[in-house]
């Protein structure tokens, strides 16, 4: 079934759509970890730059559709922390409450940069069959599996609708009335989509669904340097703690 979700057909059409999904695991997992535990500030930001680098430069995903995934969540960001700059301390306003939210801004901001790399990279379906090779519980992979098929098919349906609401439209404004009804067809559709999901489930039985492997290449050299990088990063951490402690 295609994708026709935006993260879908950037995970399926980018550079590193060949690369093994345990590799990619590797890389945007391992800098996930790091961007967690490790100082803000600078590892926080160092992170940032090097998954957007690896993104933009190595699976080549274009920037605008990488500023347009990590610019909600950066505003999500600032709303969260935008309370801490208001703590009051003993010595007044700002005088821990700007560091503390810039800290939590950076880290949160390197985060999403890893959890993109990785969502705009891999397919979900290659992600679940890591999983199930991994021995996850097959009932948690296979439900992961439904709501992902049903996420596809309702983004499926969204571009029909809008389709068929632009053609009726012709050139019209856009009306209350057409998108209340636009909604509800979704929504009627959507539930039925679902309930067939939910039949066919059943009459599968115990089998689960087949998850096939990608068709991926491995790289040693890809492995062992995305490896190499975020051990330098944290023998880099260890070595400078001094300087910007844990």
């Amino acid at each position: 079934m295609h994708d026709h979700s935006p993260i879908g057909h950037l995970a399926y059409s980018n550079r590193w759509r060949e690369r093994s999904p345990e590799e990619k695991l590797a890389l945007g997992g391992g800098l996930l970890l790091l961007a967690s535990l490790l100082p803000a500030l600078p590892w926080s930001l160092i992170i940032f730059i090097v998954s957007a680098t690896a993104a933009l430069a190595g699976a080549r995903i274009p920037g605008r559709a990488w500023l347009r995934f990590l610019a909600p969540q950066a505003i999500f960001f600032t709303a969260a922390v935008a309370p801490l700059v208001f703590t009051v301390s003993p010595l007044g306003w700002y005088a821990d409450g700007v560091p503390r939210a810039a800290g939590l801004w950076l880290r949160g901001l390197a985060c999403a940069s890893c959890l993109s790399l990785l969502s705009l990279t891999t397919p979900v379906p290659d992600l679940l069959a890591v999983l199930g090779r991994a021995k996850a519980p097959a009932a948690l992979v296979e439900l992961a599996f439904l709501v992902y098929r049903l996420a596809v098919s309702s983004f499926a349906l969204l571009d029909r609708l809008r389709l068929g609401l632009d053609l009726r439209l012709a050139g019209k404004r856009l009306t209350v009335a057409a998108a209340s009804h636009s909604a509800g067809n979704l929504l009627v559709r959507g539930i039925d989509s679902a309930r067939r999901l939910e039949r066919g489930a059943a009459i599968r039985g115990v089998e689960g669904f087949l998850l096939l492997p990608p068709e991926t290449r491995r790289s040693a050299p890809f492995l062992a340097a995305a490896i190499g990088l975020e051990v330098a990063l944290l023998l880099g951490a260890v070595l400078f703690r001094r300087s910007f402690p844990w």
